[in-house]
């Protein structure tokens, strides 16, 4: 809550003008009671008592804050919040509170000069001082919980309309050939979706085993673009780079597979969830793991495998061709090692590291290989494509392994 209260005022008044005041504030509102009754006979149960527990409350709100000036006005200031919103839900004015205000107001004063015949000049003056204060800070902190009540049912009226344009943006932006600029623009503006400077896509995919994610667009950050009832279920995740963005919510991560395409322009977004796609197919088929966010970015290697499968299949069994005149468990391992030296630029205690064998075994099999391989071992063109090769090989297996699991 922004709005504060001046407590300087509250630190002068005299303690005892709250301890003689607080016993009397339920019979004040009683005397209040009767004499709108006496006044307007036709004053309705429900609109009386609402006077009533009006005027008690202010009386004791002002005593709490006369003694505990402080930690008093976060109690007060929570209670009259909330008296804002349920004024703003019945449909009911603010001017109603302000009149209890007034009231309770009017009946302290009278209630102290029964009640405190001692109370002088000065202490008078600082009463009304705070008085004041009270009144004008619990009139802002009302006004404050009646406009969030109301922004918050016009945002709930609004709600489907904005769904509804969110699911044609999300279409929109997805589409190829990208959407002219200025459509997109307006349709955007009419969801209430700021256009970002760049966008990841995210493709997903309900696990087999997970349990239905319970309302999760609900969920979902308000600026995530979603359509989880599609065929082919994705989202849209405006300016990923930015802190707190590019993460879905754990729900979605629990019980669906996530792959997220790089981020790009807004329109290339298409391209984002084409890499997306792909991603989440070969975590499907366990050519990765599926666990947590993939990040289309992180395999990059695996996905430009896949896609020039045939063509590094054909390469690769010319420029791997020295290891078919191994023993198989035996070419098996050659193969692990000359991965992991090739990927830590030829250093056994790093590939030891990757294999978990001890340096001198992996020194032992670099020179099996050096006889196998020759020259080829010291041409960087050529060791960059036994790299891609090996990968390739991997890929194959894992994708033939996970494709027999399941």
């Amino acid at each position: 809550m922004a709005t504060a209260l001046d407590v300087r005022a509250f630190e002068e008044v005299p303690e005892w003008v709250a301890r003689r005041l607080r016993p009397h504030a339920d019979r004040a509102a009683d005397e209040l009671l009767t004499e709108l009754r006496r006044g307007d006979p036709q004053v309705g149960e429900e609109e009386a008592g609402r006077a009533r527990a009006g005027v008690a409350a202010g009386i004791r709100h002002f005593c709490d804050l006369v003694e505990d000036p402080d930690a008093g006005w976060e109690r007060v200031s929570a209670f009259y919040l909330r008296v804002g919103r349920r004024l703003a839900r019945d449909g009911r004015d603010p001017v109603e509170t302000h009149q209890a205000l007034r009231r309770s107001a009017c009946v302290a004063w009278r209630t102290l000069a029964a009640v405190s015949g001692d109370l002088d000049r000065a202490a008078l003056s600082l009463v009304m001082d705070a008085q004041f204060s009270y009144m004008d800070a619990v009139a802002e902190v009302i006004a404050a919980g009646y406009a969030a009540e109301a922004a918050a049912r016009a945002r709930r009226r609004l709600a489907p309309v904005v769904r509804r344009h969110r699911a044609r943006l999300l279409h929109l932006l997805l589409a190829e050939p990208p959407a002219a600029p200025e459509h997109l623009a307006a349709v955007a503006a009419e969801a209430r979706w700021p256009l970002p400077d760049a966008v990841a896509a995210v493709a997903v995919r309900r696990r087999r085993d997970g349990a239905l994610p319970c309302d999760l667009p609900g969920e979902l950050p308000g600026d995530l673009l979603a359509d989880l009832g599609a065929p082919e279920p994705c989202l849209v995740i405006p300016d990923p780079g930015r802190a707190g963005r590019g993460r879905p919510p754990a729900a979605l991560l629990r019980d669906w597979v996530v792959a997220v395409g790089p981020a790009v322009p807004v329109a290339r977004a298409a391209d984002s969830l084409r890499w997306a796609r792909e991603t989440l197919a070969l975590a499907v088929r366990g050519v990765i793991p599926d666990g947590g966010l993939i990040r289309s970015a992180e395999h990059v290697p695996v996905l430009v495998i896949s896609r020039a499968g045939e063509l590094i299949d054909d390469a690769a069994a010319t420029r791997l061709a020295p290891l078919e005149a191994v023993p198989p468990a035996r070419r098996e391992r050659l193969a692990e090692t000359l991965l992991a030296l090739l990927e830590h630029n030829f250093n056994a205690a790093d590939a030891s590291r990757r294999l978990r064998v001890h340096p001198q075994t992996v020194r032992y099999r670099l020179r099996h290989l050096q006889d196998l391989f020759g020259d080829e071992l010291r041409d960087p063109r050529r060791c960059l494509e036994m790299e891609l090769f090996l990968h390739a090989r991997m890929v194959n297996r894992a994708a033939a392994g996970g494709a027999g699991a399941r």
